[in-house]
């Protein structure tokens, strides 16, 4: 019976999350970090296969203000929640938005970087504005604040992949007729060779964003706490305008 009462506590304990049980991601002497590397100027491998971006140095540089080693996972954008939900990862630094939704199941650091959507579609296409999207197919990734908006919209076809670039692909296919995105992402995509000149940004629209923030255990308010206060040290010494000065090309 100790044996079954021990392994259901475990158990909780992997889906609840440390700090359910009062634990704290801080009491750890590594944060891991997850997120999806198809996010230029976010998140993105370099040539040689190494991750990098603005993101990935933003978490960096918080684990050395919190005297933490970072470990990278990278994962689909729609995994990285249930995993943080179920302790696999300590961290989300992958762009994504502070949504009312997500904040639900999951605590966010203070915003640091705010953008619009776009919409992108082939070149030549006739789409001007949202209204021209109804009875079109639109290409989005899962799990993210594009797909949600979309398919609230009357009329249109959503269809969702796992990356951003396969969106665009559809599009340059004619399988789609356009995709939604984050806009500073499509500026980066659109300078592919793979994509330049054959698709454009129509409009840019609002989809709920809420600003990008980092995702951590709802309830670690100690770990939660630390990082908005690495942030805010980052912002006043310069190195969050430093990392747009970088990586986000205007």
């Amino acid at each position: 019976m100790k044996k079954l009462g021990s392994a259901l506590v475990l158990l909780a304990a992997a889906v609840l999350g440390s700090s359910a049980w009062g634990a704290s991601v801080m009491d750890k002497g590594e944060i891991v970090v997850g997120t999806e590397s198809t996010f230029p100027p976010f998140e993105f491998l370099s040539p040689d296969g190494k991750l990098q971006g603005y993101d990935v140095d933003l978490a960096e540089a918080i684990g050395q203000k919190l005297g933490k080693k970072v470990v990278w996972r990278d994962m689909s954008f729609d995994a990285l929640i249930p995993s943080l939900l179920t302790g696999k990862i300590d961290l989300i630094a992958a762009g994504m938005s502070a949504s009312p939704e997500r904040a639900k199941r999951v605590g966010f650091s203070d915003v640091y970087y705010r953008a619009t959507s776009v919409v992108v579609i082939a070149a030549g296409s006739p789409i001007k504005s949202l209204a021209d999207l109804q009875g079109k197919t639109m290409a989005v990734q899962l799990g993210t604040i594009q797909e949600t908006f979309l398919r609230g919209q009357p009329g249109v076809s959503v269809r969702a992949y796992q990356k951003y670039d396969d969106c665009l692909r559809e599009v340059v296919l004619g399988r789609a007729d356009g995709a939604m995105m984050d806009e500073t992402v499509a500026g980066e995509f659109l300078k592919q060779a793979d994509f330049a000149g054959k698709i454009v940004s129509a409009f840019t629209q609002a989809a709920g964003e809420s600003g990008q923030a980092l995702a951590m255990p709802k309830g670690d308010e100690t770990f939660i706490s630390a990082v908005n206060k690495a942030l805010a040290e980052l912002k006043q010494e310069g190195f969050l305008q430093a990392l747009s000065d970088k990586w986000i090309k205007k």
